[in-house]
């Protein structure tokens, strides 16, 4: 049986996703090093405190210097990170090495709190990296006996029994289901669309799939 592959115009990135992720990497670095300094200056007294607080203090401060480059360099270079994937994947590297050592001193001392901020910074970071490079592959939508497949789509899967027609125009699939329910895709222009070979395929499931008689019994 024939199958068809049609490709859903790309999007691309939010531009907006990408600066807010960096801004909030920023912001947690700058809240984490104030969180930590102002808790050595509430434990000064202890002696425990008092021989560790140099490199704790230096740690601190290196994070909100390093919390307010990132913000910096996102608001200032803003155009550059969002438009070059490279430049951001290379800022979410940065960030990823300033929270892991966090991260893993934390969970080895215990110190369940400070690593869940740094493990949600990290797993935040992860899913920006997952978001961007997913949004650049491309979206394609098979059309085959068994149905209509868009794992991009809360609708991902679409037997020929759900389906009442199937018509490409305008570089838009439209697929009118039962239940008044109307699904379309932007494709991508440039590929090579048989549009009259789908469209007749697509025709004669649907007639030879409203012929089945079906017994729920």
């Amino acid at each position: 049986m024939p199958s068809y592959q049609l490709k859903l115009n790309n999007k691309g990135v939010n531009k907006r996703n990408v600066t807010f992720s960096h801004l909030m990497a920023a912001f947690l670095l700058i809240i984490m090093g104030v969180v930590s300094a102002t808790i050595l200056k509430t434990l000064a007294e202890t002696q425990a405190a008092v021989i560790n607080s140099g490199i704790f203090y230096t740690v601190s401060g290196t994070y909100v210097l390093a919390g307010i480059l990132i913000l910096f360099i996102t608001i200032k270079f803003n155009k550059q990170i969002t438009a070059k994937r490279s430049l951001s994947t290379q800022l979410r590297i940065f960030e990823i090495l300033l929270l892991l050592p966090t991260l893993i001193y934390c969970l080895l001392k215990q110190w369940h709190v400070p690593a869940a901020y740094a493990g949600i910074g990290i797993f935040g970071i992860l899913y920006a990296f997952y978001y961007e490079f997913s949004s650049i592959k491309d979206k394609i939508v098979t059309i085959d006996d068994k149905g209509i497949n868009n794992p991009h789509s809360k609708t991902s899967f679409l037997p020929w029994e759900k389906v009442l027609r199937l018509i490409v125009r305008h570089q838009i699939l439209t697929i009118e289901g039962q239940g008044n329910k109307l699904y379309q895709y932007d494709l991508q222009s440039g590929q090579t669309i048989d549009v009259a070979s789908i469209e007749s395929f697509a025709a004669k499931r649907i007639k030879e799939e409203k012929k089945v008689i079906k017994n729920d019994w």
